[in-house]
């Protein structure tokens, strides 16, 4: 999935890292909740598979294809 593929959030920036993450992918609940999810917690166990957010620190963060450019893995988004 690209950043352009994932829904918007009205609040990204409250995401923080997983916003631009490759591993990380928003899911709706029943109750239209949107929680983040570590796909890469699966083979990690250092990762929690529904962070805590804003994610500011990841040892598994990977930028995503097409995610703002000029960053450095352990900024958080403003």
């Amino acid at each position: 999935m690209t950043l352009e593929d994932r829904p918007s959030a009205p609040d990204a920036a409250g995401v923080g890292l997983c916003a631009t993450c490759a591993h990380a992918r928003p899911v709706t609940s029943a109750r239209r909740s949107v929680f983040w999810l570590c796909e890469r917690a699966a083979t990690d166990p250092r990762l929690t598979r529904y962070p805590r957010l804003p994610v500011l620190r990841c040892p598994g963060y990977e930028r995503a294809a097409g995610a703002d450019e000029g960053r450095t893995a352990e900024e958080p988004r403003p």
